[in-house]
């Protein structure tokens, strides 16, 4: 009976003690589910923090691409107006290379007559000089060869005589053969008379100035073959080449139609 009783005594008191083991391992489990607990709560915090730092950032960087894409669309905006500008700029500036070569080019043509002109010009003063000696005056003006002869060396002394003398037939002579050896050559014979006194002075010596520079220039067509459409004959009166002096001058240049038509054309 005794030993009955002992068993269950120690029974109970290990059931006791088994249960009070038991109960503060709960309590201990419990204590370490709430740690784990409070961590995790702590942890979803810490995320939750870092979440939203994250999505900062990323309106920060969104922000920041959406800017850089209107500024890079902007740049490409400015960057084909540019290229535009340039292009219309690279346009007028062969335009006007072009234009300036062409200008160049019939700038040339000009200046290459105006050399071969003052050339023949030159030639035919030279040609006059050594036909003519240092008497009758020559002179070179403007792009023409100028011969100047006294009227009364040609006409005689009276001053209404339109018939060449005999003694300056030779001296003309010798203007024809230069006339007729450059056919390129305009001539314009130019003759004044002053002396002649009237009522109606400058009609009279207009009258007897252009029968004398005619007279010239019939022996030109006449006697040495110059063609007449190259001559043009002119009288004046007191208005006169060289002051009172009467005189005859010889004008020969190089045909302006032709030098107006040929910058006409090059101009075009």
């Amino acid at each position: 009976m005794r030993r009955r009783i002992f068993t269950t005594l120690v029974l109970l008191i290990f059931i006791t003690i088994t249960q009070a083991q038991s109960k503060k391992d709960l309590i201990q489990e419990v204590d370490n589910l709430r740690t784990r607990v409070r961590e995790a709560e702590t942890g979803l915090s810490e995320m939750k923090r870092e979440e939203r730092i994250a999505s900062a950032k990323v309106e920060s960087y969104e922000a920041q691409v959406n800017e850089l894409k209107e500024t890079n669309a902007n740049l490409l905006k400015n960057l084909n107006s540019f290229t535009e500008a340039s292009n219309k700029r690279s346009d007028h500036i062969n335009s006007t290379l072009e234009s300036l070569v062409k200008k160049e080019a019939q700038l040339r043509v000009i200046n290459d007559e105006l050399s071969s002109r003052d050339s023949i010009t030159l030639a035919v003063f030279t040609q006059f000089k050594q036909t003519l000696g240092s008497d009758p005056k020559i002179t070179v003006s403007k792009g023409a060869v100028a011969v100047v002869l006294d009227n009364s060396y040609i006409f005689g002394e009276n001053a209404k005589n339109f018939k060449v003398q005999e003694k300056a037939e030779a001296i003309i002579a010798n203007i024809g053969a230069v006339l007729k050896a450059n056919p390129t050559m305009d001539i314009q014979v130019v003759s004044n008379s002053n002396l002649v006194e009237s009522k109606d002075n400058k009609a009279n010596n207009w009258e007897i100035g252009t029968q004398q520079a005619a007279a010239i220039a019939r022996i030109l067509e006449s006697k040495y073959q110059i063609e007449p459409k190259r001559i043009v004959a002119t009288g004046i009166s007191e208005l006169g080449l060289y002051s009172i002096e009467t005189s005859t001058e010889i004008i020969v240049q190089p045909k302006f139609y032709e030098f107006y038509k040929l910058v006409k054309e090059s101009m075009k």
